[in-house]
């Protein structure tokens, strides 16, 4: 299993030089390959780690969409032709904030829509927010482990969450279709 995860790890590095996110293809491809690395810590028993690259995942294809929202093709690369207010876009778009970036994406109120008719966003929803629409996954979680009163409640939320996301129903394909 390890060497599994190691030669994983040294394809998608390797591959990372290729992949700078200069499309929505491209970003959609690295959020689903964040989403792979997440399943592999996940199996090795790493479910802070994996975690962190479920909200990962999530945020790459909801910026993926925000490209697609705007008719911009390459929103995160400073070096493309100037449009006058891209600048404050990108700024606002650099965001790790999972709730912002369903705004910006134009997504917010489908979601809502959506997850009414839906189980499986329904669930996803229900374990990404609390009951005040925070999200519970930050880029902070990269920087915290787990306390042993929490660890049991992270692994359930992590394993639910690998089923959940990629289901053909699930939030990935569903931010990647609408």
């Amino acid at each position: 299993m390890r060497e599994r995860w190691i030669l994983r790890r040294l394809r998608n590095w390797l591959c990372s030089f290729k992949i700078l996110m200069k499309n929505p293809e491209q970003i959609k491809k690295l959020a689903w390959e964040r989403f792979d690395e997440a399943e592999i810590l996940a199996d090795n028993e790493k479910y802070d780690g994996a975690f962190y690259l479920l909200g990962y995942s999530i945020e790459l294809m909801l910026k993926a969409k925000i490209c697609e929202h705007l008719a911009v093709p390459n929103l995160f690369d400073e070096k493309f032709p100037k449009i006058e207010g891209l600048a404050d876009v990108r700024k606002a778009a650099k965001t790790h904030d999972i709730a912002t970036l369903f705004i910006l994406s134009g997504l917010r109120l489908k979601f809502d829509d959506a997850k009414g008719n839906n189980q499986v966003l329904m669930k996803t929803n229900a374990l990404l927010f609390d009951s005040s629409g925070k999200c519970t996954w930050s880029e902070q979680k990269r920087y915290q482990l787990s306390d042993t009163l929490d660890r049991d409640k992270n692994t359930k939320l992590t394993l639910k969450l690998i089923l959940l996301l990629p289901d053909k129903e699930g939030l990935l394909k569903w931010i990647e279709k609408s």
